[in-house]
């Protein structure tokens, strides 16, 4: 036989319910209205919407669509008052952005007296209200930037700039800049965080041996400088190292020919054939030390009468330097008396008669070298480039911002001049091809 349910009044509103409901003499509904569990939970709260961006504070500033999961979470963290309760259901009500109004409604429940617990659901109200985030004020205000690096190389030529203005354009570095300045010895980059600078530095650090030296103002925040200071050694280069440096490296010979810069310089004997490496620390050790011959400005032309290979030693035939040494018989261009010399080079597989070529006459420098004693008459360097040659390549340029008062005509013809010069390179050099992944710069047929 089935046992009737036991009903009782409430005292407040006499209704009949079964006191096991809430386990107190009181019902459900009233009990609900007595306890009002969610009377301390905020109504009405603020949350920041850039305008420009669409992203929300939370902090930080993240980006996330009306009605999303993101976007509760961050309603959720505002409302004060859930403390003790448990959430056991939220939704969002329909509204029109145009309105700027975020309606959820939420359920929580909360253990009253006597282990009974109520559940109770309220509609919170949520205000877009606009504020600008940091990195919009910063696109907006050009002059606001969180970090810059201030990239030099002492050289009158930016070959140097242009190389690594492609390997950024090629690896999309150029994403998190805020602005790319020029300046007269080198470039300046703009970013908003010392994250990305730093970033930057380590991709400059792994194609250039460089210094770095760090500083920072405070304004209304913190802004961080670093100069970087890139080695006045450049590619095809005529180097002089001091006796110090040479017997830390072996005890190689003081004059040495830069074939490549990376991150560290690398050079070559052109009589021996050997190489060796200088990184970015010990060069700047030495650097007031190190003296340089640039080839673009004390290049001479001689034509190459004849070519004899010598053969390699045992020690040479595993070279890392994929050369060979030889015995060049060459003539000046420009020399009245038609003096012929006989010298060696490391340039064996290319060099062959009938060819002009560019190199160092070091006959003329008899009294700034006085004190190497087994100097070389001459040094080829690389074959002649051919003029007015119609390029297959032409270089991606970053959007870079010129000073109006330094710029002029005569300064654009000599960027032009050394973009030329910096193509030849290219042409020349089977390295530069591979690493500037010359496919992604050619010009359309």
């Amino acid at each position: 036989m089935l046992q009737r349910a036991v009903l009782i009044f409430c005292p407040l509103c006499e209704l009949e319910f079964e006191p096991k409901l809430t386990k107190t003499n009181i019902c459900p509904n009233c009990l609900i209205a007595q306890m009002n569990i969610t009377q301390d939970i905020d109504n009405d709260k603020e949350i920041l919407l850039c305008r420009n961006c669409r992203r929300y504070q939370r902090p930080p500033w993240v980006l996330c669509e009306r009605d999303s999961k993101e976007l509760l979470a961050i309603c959720l963290k505002k409302v004060i008052g859930l403390q003790e309760k448990t959430i056991i259901d939220t939704k969002f009500i329909f509204t029109e952005p145009s309105t700027k109004q975020i309606k959820l409604q939420i359920t929580v429940q909360k253990e009253a007296m006597n282990g009974t617990c109520i559940q109770d659901s309220k509609i919170l109200n949520f205000e877009e209200v606009y504020h600008q985030c940091e990195d919009c004020k910063r696109e907006f205000t050009p002059h606001i930037w969180g970090a810059c690096i201030q990239l030099r190389q002492r050289v009158n030529h930016k070959k140097s700039f242009y190389y690594l203005e492609q390997l950024i354009l090629q690896h999309h570095m150029n994403q998190q800049m805020l602005k790319v300045e020029s300046a007269d010895d080198g470039m300046n980059f703009y970013f908003k965080q010392k994250n990305q600078a730093l970033h930057m530095l380590e991709f400059i650090r792994s194609y250039l041996p460089i210094q770095v030296k760090e500083s920072k103002e405070v304004y209304s925040f913190i802004k961080y400088t670093f100069v970087v200071d890139v080695p006045r050694i450049c590619k095809d280069d005529l180097v002089i190292l001091p006796h110090k440096l040479c017997h830390q490296l072996g005890g190689i010979n003081r004059i040495q020919i830069c074939y490549r810069v990376a991150s560290s310089i690398q050079l070559i004997d052109p009589t021996k054939l050997k190489v060796c490496e200088i990184s970015a620390e010990q060069y700047f050790k030495h650097d007031l030390d190190i003296r340089t011959m640039p080839l673009r400005d004390n290049c001479d032309e001689f034509t190459i009468l004849d070519v004899e290979k010598i053969k390699p030693s045992k020690n040479d035939q595993n070279h890392p330097f994929l050369n060979s040494l030889c015995t060049v018989e060459l003539m000046k261009d420009n020399d009245s008396d038609y003096n012929q010399y006989q010298v060696k080079s490391h340039l064996g597989n290319f060099l062959s008669a009938g060819m002009t070529v560019q190199g160092f006459d070091l006959n003329k420098y008899n009294n700034e070298l006085d004190e190497i004693y087994d100097k070389p008459e001459i040094i080829i360097i690389r074959r002649k480039p051919e003029k007015n040659k119609k390029r297959k390549t032409q270089l991606k340029r970053l959007d870079i911002e010129e000073n109006q008062e330094k710029k002029n005509k005569k300064k654009e013809g000599l960027e032009e001049q050394q973009i030329e010069e910096f193509l030849e390179d290219i042409e020349q050099d089977q390295h530069l091809q591979e690493t500037l992944n010359l496919q992604q710069i050619q010009t359309q047929q």
